[in-house]
């Protein structure tokens, strides 16, 4: 068992870390998202191309324009100005955490609830998310763009509002950031 232990030390020496699981690379990734680090979450996809670069970027700019939106009414209103963007983070890595992993091999699937299937795959003895932007339909695709400018306009537009005093409580923020949200519903992280 000694003997076993020392050569798990020595592997992870060597390699720097200790190898994910594919659910432990799917929540890095998703955690990386949603604080809006695009370098982290691209270090855990493989071979990412310039749409995925983008679909990641993209995704985390929202993401943090949300959190920005979320600290903003917070500090105005108090609990009652909780948008319910960090609740949504918190359920998706919940997901993430509970969902079935199906390996074969050097492929991986994990289905989290009320998510798309996350792809990871082994490459040099590391699991990586696969493409990005496969999780996306044509139609999302085509939306992308126009989806953070309008997630990042009407981010600022409700802080506007709310820092001129034209939204008086935090559900009013909530109802309208929800209106954007249900209209769009966003595209996978």
């Amino acid at each position: 068992m000694r003997a076993l232990s020392l050569c798990f030390a020595a592997l992870v020496a060597i390699s720097g870390q200790p190898e994910r699981s594919p659910r432990a690379t799917a929540r890095a990734y998703f955690e990386a998202v949603t604080r809006g680090d695009a370098e982290t979450a691209l270090s855990l996809v493989d071979n990412p191309t310039d749409a995925d670069r983008l679909t990641v970027q993209v995704g985390c700019a929202s993401e943090l324009a949300l959190e920005r939106l979320e600290e903003l009414t917070l500090s105005r209103f108090g609990e009652r100005g909780a948008l319910g963007v960090a609740l949504r983070r918190k359920r998706l890595l919940e997901a993430v955490d509970r969902a079935p992993v199906h390996v074969n091999g050097s492929l991986a699937v994990i289905y989290p609830d009320d998510e798309r299937p996350v792809r990871l795959h082994r490459v040099r003895d590391r699991w990586k998310i696969e493409s990005p932007v496969d999780r996306l339909t044509e139609t999302e695709r085509k939306t992308l763009q126009k989806t953070l400018e309008e997630t990042e306009r009407t981010a600022r537009e409700i802080g506007e509002r709310v820092r001129s005093g034209a939204i008086k409580e935090g559900e009013e923020a909530a109802k309208a950031l929800r209106r954007l949200l249900d209209d769009s519903r966003g595209v996978p992280l």
